[in-house]
């Protein structure tokens, strides 16, 4: 499965990357998935809740704003979309 993440700041998308991972079955594993993306964003990594989980879950998309961040960020807001797989 992939997931695109961006960060958005101004209503504008500052930084963009899509991720594969294998599945996202639960929160530790969705943490696990929220913290390659920002890995490879090079961002700092928010705190995930459950709300974030089941949003992702049931609405294939979660977002993260700044009060969801621990350390300084240089964007608003950082949204993770499910990308759907290509049926064959």
């Amino acid at each position: 499965m992939k997931v695109w993440a961006k960060t958005v700041r101004e209503e504008k998308i500052t930084r963009s990357a899509v991720y594969e991972y294998g599945h996202a079955d639960n929160l530790e594993e969705f943490i696990a998935v929220l913290q390659g993306v920002c890995e490879q964003l090079d961002i700092p990594t928010p705190v995930a809740t459950r709300v974030n989980f089941n949003h992702f879950v049931m609405f294939n998309n979660t977002r993260f704003k700044e009060r969801d961040f621990v350390e300084h960020i240089d964007f608003d807001m950082l949204d993770l979309e499910a990308v759907p797989d290509k049926k064959k």
